[in-house]
């Protein structure tokens, strides 16, 4: 999905490409199988349904044309990042070191021990360190109930949740779902 160029002629290349029935509409079958290609091995079905939420922005169901341009330069960011974690590392993608680091860098206040339960929650190939999908997918997560928190902290920094306001913290800090389809 990523040629590495970032012009808009390239863009549209890029796009067309990945939208493999020719109708200027990705679909999320078609994010995945050009996510999947890319990543060259599998690709967590969940990053790609958290990308549709989070690009998506009118809620029809696709990528248009304008959404991708914002999509892709969000992989390339993250992308990035998670590049040069793994040159400066022994293991073949982020270890809970390197995902503090990256979460601290977001703004995120996470302890080391917390990254050790994300790694081992988010590791979707037992590597015991995350590869780029599920990188993407952490952050994004960590990032948006992060938000959610302090939206609603108090200014003296605490917060106070009945069961409910809880579940629509965490409901709410999700990218919206959509359609569940079988990958291939």
């Amino acid at each position: 999905m990523d040629d590495g160029n970032k012009g808009g002629s390239n863009l549209k290349s890029i796009f067309y490409r990945v939208d493999s029935d020719r109708n200027g509409l990705i679909d999320i079958k078609e994010l995945y199988n050009a996510l999947k290609q890319s990543n060259e091995n599998d690709f967590n079905p969940e990053t790609c349904q958290l990308l549709m939420g989070l690009f998506d922005v009118n809620e029809d169901g696709y990528i248009d044309m304008g959404e991708f341009g914002g999509m892709v330069k969000y992989i390339r960011s993250w992308k990035s990042t998670f590049g040069l974690n793994v040159a400066n590392s022994t293991v073949p993608g982020i270890n809970s070191t390197q995902l503090y680091d990256t979460l601290k860098a977001c703004g995120c206040g996470v302890d080391e021990t917390m990254c050790k339960v994300l790694i081992k929650n988010f590791d979707s190939r037992n590597m015991q360190a995350l590869g780029f999908d599920d990188y993407m997918r952490c952050c994004v997560t960590v990032q948006s109930m992060y938000k959610a928190f302090t939206h609603q902290q108090s200014p003296d920094g605490t917060l106070r949740l009945d069961l409910e306001g809880l579940v629509t913290m965490v409901v709410e800090s999700r990218a919206r779902p959509v359609q569940n389809l079988a990958f291939d």
